[in-house]
């Protein structure tokens, strides 16, 4: 039974985060936060994005080497019975930065549907206060839950970390991403246990041991994913893969306004394809829709063409990208209001004295002083 109330790591981490951080009675030399602008759009993408440069690596093909073959896809008369479906995202928001560190607030979103009805669970975060000086302790725990304790800090002999690695949380962007992804990978692990015999679809990619996700995690998403009979299908909305030099969304211009797809994995190099669990196609999803890297793993005994095509069966469409993705990701997003309502709790819960942000505007204006 999929239980939509606890997530224990979750819960763990809070709470200990929850010790860490200043009181309002501790907090006798009253610190400064500065609260970020909150009628601005979040500058955190909050997709997961493991299209890493690093990934480059492609094969040079020969003139005699054919190009995979376009499927199109009949939308009118699919072969496969619609499947439960399963959608989760996430968003981060950066509430202010104070003078020994940060403070964000995280929201998440599962969305199952079963026979055409949709259950919807919604996790939700109050302010998080993040001290620099508990980096090193805070990225051991989100290493640990992802299933590699040093992923973040070197370990003593003991296993006690003593500092935080290089490039990983350097600056309040690195640091707070670093908390998107452990909230995302969690909610992931939570989807693929909501469903049973359907298809679990990620915001993202499925590419191993990139720099803040190990193998590891992918391995126990997989083990899960089988075991519920699932199919994983992750959908990247702004990829930066290149395939034999040609981006992604290239790939399917010679088959303009026609549902269809590609498999692009065979014209990867071997070490490319070894690091991405399961297999890549551009996929587009409606005539007049844009063309999305699409990453599939179907269950044992399944075909990748079958999980593609299941998908369309089973999953409205809007504006050419799956309807319970779009969802999922509309009940993760940060109103302003609802970021006004968080630096509030803040400045009550932590004592914080409200500083006003860098203005740039009479210094630059009117040639974007705002955001020189």
């Amino acid at each position: 039974m999929f239980d939509q109330t606890n997530i224990p790591d979750v819960e763990q981490l809070l709470d200990q985060l929850e010790q860490l951080a200043p009181t309002r009675d501790s907090n006798s030399n009253t610190r400064s936060v500065i609260y970020r602008i909150s009628n601005d759009d979040e500058p955190i993408n909050d997709a997961i994005s493991n299209d890493d440069a690093e990934l480059q690596d492609w094969i040079d093909w020969q003139e005699h080497h054919e190009l995979p073959f376009i499927w199109e896809v009949n939308t009118n008369n699919l072969r496969f019975q619609p499947v439960p479906l399963t959608a989760v995202d996430t968003g981060l928001i950066r509430l202010g930065e104070t003078e020994d560190g940060l403070i964000i607030a995280l929201r998440g979103t599962i969305i199952s549907v079963t026979n055409s009805h949709p259950v919807l669970n919604l996790y939700r975060t109050g302010p998080i206060y993040l001290r620099n000086t508990d980096k090193a302790a805070i990225l051991h725990i989100l290493g640990t839950q992802l299933g590699k304790p040093d992923m973040f800090v070197e370990l003593d002999d003991k296993n006690i970390p003593i500092r935080v690695k290089s490039g990983v949380a350097d600056n309040v962007q690195a640091y707070s991403d670093r908390f998107r992804n452990w909230f995302e990978r969690v909610l992931q692990k939570l989807a693929i246990r909501s469903i049973q015999n359907g298809i679990v679809l990620l915001d993202g990619a499925l590419t191993t041991n990139t720099y803040d996700t190990p193998t590891v995690f992918f391995e126990s998403l997989r083990d899960s994913a089988n075991e519920y009979g699932n199919a994983v299908v992750a959908i990247s909305k702004q990829s930066r893969l290149q395939v034999q030099n040609r981006a992604v969304r290239f790939w399917l211009s010679e088959s303009a306004y026609q549902v269809c797809y590609r498999r692009l994995t065979d014209m990867m190099s071997d070490g490319m394809k070894q690091r991405i669990m399961g297999a890549t196609y551009a996929i587009r999803f409606s005539p007049m829709g844009l063309t999305y890297r699409v990453d599939v793993k179907p269950v044992a005994g399944q075909r990748e063409e079958e999980v593609i095509e299941t998908l369309f069966a089973s999953c409205l469409m809007r504006g050419g990208y799956p309807d319970v993705l779009v969802q999922a990701h509309a009940h993760s997003y940060f109103t302003s209001p609802h970021v006004a309502e968080l630096e509030a709790q803040c400045g009550a819960k932590y004592a914080l004295r409200a500083e006003a942000e860098a203005d740039l505007g009479g210094i630059f204006g009117p040639f974007g002083g705002r955001f020189k």
